[in-house]
This record gives C-alpha cells, structure tokens and sequence, in this order.
C-alpha cells in the first residue's frame, strides 16, 4: 500500500514511489527548487569556462544571476525554518548564508573590477558567515546525535585528523602558498576542519548518517574544492570573479539548502551504503601513509601533526576498544544481579579443572533454594533480588578462598577446596549461608554436591551428578516437611479430641478408595486423603462443651460451630506442606442443593474431593459410636446416604462409595 508524504515546506506529495531518484526529489516544491538551482549552476559553470568578458552578459551572469542564487538558498533555508523542523539550525544557516551573499555584493559593489580582490568589508562579512555555518553545523548535529559513545567520538577524531593532515599535504605546499593574500588559505582550512567536523559527525551516527548529512558533507567538500581552486589562482595570479570557484561556492550555499528537505526525515545516507565500518580504519591508514611520505620526503608541518595526533587518537581508540572488549567478557562470565560468576562461568572454571595435569581434590556443590518463590510472590521481586544479593555476598564469603557462582534463578554453586582442613565446614557454612526466615516466611536450601575427578571426570557428568542428588535431598525435605507438619497437626487434635482423630482416620482410609473409584489420579487420591485426616482441624477453635453436647445447639452455637472449615482452612494454608488441601476441607460441609456452608456452593461447583470428604465423613460418623446419637448399621447408614443424595451429597459420589462398601475394598474397624 502507498503512503502519502509531506515535505519539510508543507507541500502535499503523491504515492511515494521506490524510484531512487524520485525519493531524493520527494515533492514538487523540491523539484521546483532542483530545477532553479540547477539551472542557474549550469548557466554559471558554462560562463566560468567561457570567459564571457566584461560585457553585459558578463554582468548579468556573473553579478545579478550569481547574487540571486544566494537569495535561493536563503529563502529555502527560511522556509525549513517555518516548516518547525530545526528552526533554530536553519535560521542561522540563512543568516549565515545571507551574509556570504551579501560578501559577494558588496564586493561588486565596492569593487567594479573583476580582476580585483576581496576588499576587507566583504572579507569581514565571509568570516561571519563561515562562524554562522559552523553554528549551523553544531545545531543540526545537535539534534542528529543523541548519545555520545567513547569509541564513537574517537572514530570521529580519528577521521577528523586524518582527513585534514591528507587534505593539507596535498593543498598546502612545504614552502606555503605563494601570494599576497592569505585569506584564501585561511578560508581554505576553515573549510576542511568543517569537512572534519561533519565526518565527525558521521561517525557518532555509527556511519549511519540520514541523507540530510550526506549532503551537507557533499556542501562542504565542495566548498572546500572551491577554496582550492581561488587558493590557486591567488597563487599564480589568476583570480577573477565568475570562475569556478565562485561556481562551486554557490554551488555549496544551494546544496546546504537542499539538505534542509531531509530534516528530521528517517532513511540511511549514501556513506553508510558504500562504505560502513571499514572507514575508520582506512582514516588511520591514510594517517601512517602521510607520517611515511614526510619521512621520504619534503612535507610542510601541519599535515605531520594533524597526522601524529591522528595515530595517538587511534592508540586511544584501540585501548579503549580491547579494555571494552575485555569488560564485555567479563559480564558474559557475571551474573548481572549478584557478581557471582554465572553458569558459563563455572562450566569454564570446571572445565580447566578437570583438565589439568596436577588436579586439586575439589567439591562441586549445587544448590536450590526452597521457599523462594513463596517470597518473591509475596513481598515482590525487587524483595526477591535484594535477598538473591544478600545470599550471593553470604555464599562469596561462607566459601572463600573457594568460588561461589549464580546459576540462574534461585541456583546457586560453590567449587570448594578439599584440600584444606576446614572444608567440610565449608559446605555447611555454605549451607547456611543460603538460609533467611522472618515474619510470615522461610527460605531455606537443598544441595547436591559431588568429588570431581574422584566421582565425575567431566563437567556434564559432574553437573548431572550433583544435580541428581540435590533434587534427591529435596523431595526428602519436602517429604518430612509434610509429614512433620501432618503429625504435629493430628496430635494436637488427638490430645485435645482423641474420637475426632480416630474418625479422621477412618475418613481419609474410605475417601481415598471412594476417590480412586471415581477415577481420580494417584496425586488426586493422595491431596483427598490428607485433607479428610484434617478436615476437622478447624475443631479446636469450637469449645468442648459445644461439640461434645448431646442436646441441640442454639443459632450462636451453631454460628460457631460453622467457623470450623475456615479456621482448617487458614490453618493448612498457613502450612505450605499442605496448602493445597486447604480448599478441600473449607468446602467439605457445603451441599450438594447448596444448602451448605461456608460458602453456599451447590452441584459440580464444589471440589470433587470435598464432596468425597463429605459423603465419607457422614458415613463413618453414622456407623461409629457417637455420645449424642445411636449408632447406624451399615445398611441403614447407605441408605440414609442414598435418600440424602441430590440433596446434601453428591449422587455419584454415594453409588461409589456403596460399591466400595458391598465389596468390602475398605475394612473398618468396629468400636
């Protein structure tokens, strides 16, 4: 699809087009300009070649036809102005070439002859408008650079220096310029140190530069060619207004110009296409070839210090290059967050160690931390790296003169030295180093570690080694974990209501059956049989009296006697270990009609297992001896589970739990 443009001056273009030349002329305001321009420099050059006399033509060509190229110049720099894009660099790039326009009038004015110099009032008029232009250049690179890197600036150094000690052995003899007028010269070096300035520029720009900047590059370098042309014509008393220095000069304000189209366009310039990276390094060339011809040859000053102080800044930049080079390989081998060295890092490290020759008796110890996660999630991640540092800095110290390493995440390593007499300490200094608890959380550590040379030979080995027993170590961990915490649990349950206890277990034998009947996975079986040993929990909270009477309970006892699912709730939740039972037991007294609590839940939106916790709990509660009620056959305990189906429990859930009773799958104890 084609996009309509607009260019710097407001005009509406078309379709933009692929065409290389159309996008160099985008608009009809550009290409009215192009043709102005053109045309005037074509009438100019041919005229300069001519040698028109002093005629008429001479006067129109020369004089009105040369001024008004300028006044072209500024009214599009002018117009850049008004259109916002860069006002302040083209306001001054009209003033300043509104100045070398005026140079050039007032020296028709002041002096009729053409073969006569520049007098002092239009040579006051050019220095200004050679100060205006480098304002201008400074404003639009301003705007063109946003980031100043070190190697950057001294490529564009580099650049400078090279170009100007080149350019000023080639135009500048050993003996000096041989005329009276020394101005020619001056401007003449003014014009390459601006030409130095833009390439510097170009090399900011990573040699990237837009195509406003390849043309104010083409700008100078003509202007530069032009004060080439009047130096040697100053030289051998050739000057006369209307040659083609004054051609290429004019030349030079209208191209300035037609670089203000570009401004603030996007697209790569014509340097980067053609040349790319490989240009710093032929600057530097071009230094040494001009250090070399001085040292075969007569060769004026300037160019041999432009040069030499070209070859320092390359010095520099090399310096600055490998010290880059070397701060880069550095943070590939770091961890960003920590310092510690990082995985590749230590695969390095192992690597020279079990490469060696002589190898030192070493420990390879791997290390997960547990409870991280549960932290970073809830006191945030800035929380969770600060503790990652504060781990990394223990660890760095706890294993010292040995190295500690981040392998990503929660990983961590150490490589300790079996050498030295406290290394056993070592791994339990490092151990602990890798333990943090407060309010509300607990991180703790599992590790793996393993003898390199003696039981892994290579590093993959030695990784999957250590790995395997650190993964080991920590589903034991988690296995005690959950046991420690069950056992704590049911003891303080069974020491404060011992027939609560006993039923529970009855309770959790019976739904794991009933759950694998129903088709539960064994993760399923296992998470339904721990929350029905702990569904009654939450039955400390409830006074003594309350449960153990046998009379009814008025709306507030029975207010707190429904409390009991959430108090087990927040109770296992506070319990990683068994946190995920804890939706199971909240829910284990909802009904099937919704006619339960907490919660009113009714139907499939109750957790399958609590609906197995509850049709099971009924069950052993009616077939068990209870002080406020007789105790129910087994017959009449299935049937009351059957009439109450549809109604307080799950009808699938019943029929499973009668055929694991008629075929006796479950065996329960008689009181």
């Amino acid at each position: 699809m084609s996009e309509a443009t607009t260019d710097t001056i407001g005009i509406a273009t078309g379709p933009r087009q692929s065409n290389f030349a159309l996008e160099l002329l985008p608009s009809r305001g550009v290409r009215l300009f192009a043709v102005v321009a053109m045309a005037g420099i074509g009438v100019h050059a041919i005229g300069a070649v001519a040698d028109l006399g002093d005629g008429t033509v001479h006067q129109l060509v020369y004089d009105w036809l040369y001024c008004s190229l300028y006044a072209v110049a500024v009214a599009a720099c002018l117009a850049h102005a008004r259109a916002g894009q860069g006002r302040a660099a083209w306001l001054t790039a009209a003033a300043g070439v509104s100045f070398w326009g005026g140079a050039e009038v007032l020296f028709r004015v002041l002096e009729p002859d053409p073969h006569a110099w520049y007098p002092w009032a239009s040579q006051a008029l050019l220095a200004i408008a050679f100060t205006l232009a480098y304002l201008t250049l400074v404003l639009l690179a301003r705007a063109r650079v946003r980031r100043f890197d070190t190697v950057q600036v001294l490529d564009g150094a580099v650049a400078a220096f090279s170009t100007t000690a080149v350019a000023s052995l080639l135009l500048f003899p050993a003996g000096g310029v041989d005329t009276d007028q020394k101005l020619p010269g001056v401007f003449l070096l003014a014009a390459l140190m601006g030409l130095a300035f833009v390439l510097a520029v170009h090399a900011l720009a990573g040699w990237r530069p837009d195509r406003l900047w390849d043309l104010v590059t083409l700008a100078i370098a003509i202007n530069a060619l032009g004060d080439v042309l009047l130096v040697h014509a100053g030289a051998h008393g050739d000057f006369r207004r209307g040659s083609l220095a004054d051609t290429l000069f004019v030349s030079s304000a209208l191209l300035l110009a037609f670089a203000g189209f570009y401004a603030g366009r996007g697209g790569r310039g014509l340097l980067a296409r053609a040349f790319g990276l490989p240009l710093p390094l032929g600057f530097a060339a071009a230094a040494i070839s001009v250090l070399v011809l001085a040292g075969v040859g007569e060769v004026s000053t300037l160019p041999v210090v432009l040069a030499g102080i070209a070859l320092v800044v390359t010095l520099a930049r090399l310096a600055v290059a490998l010290r880059l080079v070397e701060r880069s390989r550095l943070q590939a081998m770091t961890d960003g967050l920590t310092g510690l060295g990082n995985r590749r890092k230590l695969i390095q490290d192992l690597s020279q160690e079990l490469s060696t020759p002589e190898p030192r008796p070493l420990t390879l110890a791997l290390f997960d931390l547990d409870g991280f996660k549960a932290y970073n999630d809830t006191f945030g991640h800035p929380s969770g790296d600060a503790l990652l540092a504060l781990f990394a800095d223990r660890l760095a110290r706890a294993v010292a003169p040995g190295r500690a390493y981040r392998m990503g995440g929660d990983e961590f390593c150490a490589l300790l030295d079996d050498s030295r007499p406290d290394a056993s300490e070592a791994l339990r200094r490092a151990s602990t180093a890798l333990r943090q608890a407060g309010d509300g959380f607990a991180v703790t550590t599992s590790f793996g570690a393993v003898a390199l040379h003696s039981e892994a030979t290579d590093v993959s080995s030695a990784l999957r080694l250590a790995d395997a027993r650190m993964y080991e170590i920590k589903a034991m961990g988690r296995q005690l974990e959950h046991h420690g915490t069950r056992n704590a649990l049911l003891q303080v349950l069974g020491e404060r209501q011992p027939a609560v206890r006993d039923r529970a277990a009855r309770v959790a034998a019976l739904a794991r059956a009933v759950a694998a009947r129903v088709g539960l996975d064994a993760r399923g079986v296992e998470l339904v049989g721990r929350a029905a040993e702990l569904h009654d929990i939450g039955k400390m909270a409830v006074p003594v009296d309350i449960l153990g009477r046998a009379g009814p309970l008025d709306a507030e006892e029975w207010r707190v006697v429904r409390q009991h699912t959430l108090v087990g709730e927040r109770i296992l939740r506070a319990a990683p270990s068994l946190a995920d039972a804890a939706p199971l037991v909240r829910s284990s007294h909802e009904h099937w009609d919704g006619g339960g609590y907490p919660d009113g839940l009714s139907g499939e939106d109750i957790p399958i297992g609590a609906r197995i916790i509850a049709s099971c709990d009924a069950y052993v509660a009616m077939t068990s001896a209870r002080q406020y009620a007789g105790r129910h056959s087994v017959e009449a305990a299935l049937a009351e589970l059957h009439r109450r189906a549809g109604e307080q429990f799950d009808p699938a859930v019943v029929d499973a739990l009668s055929e694991e009773v008629a075929t006796e799958r479950v065996a329960f104890e008689e009181d």
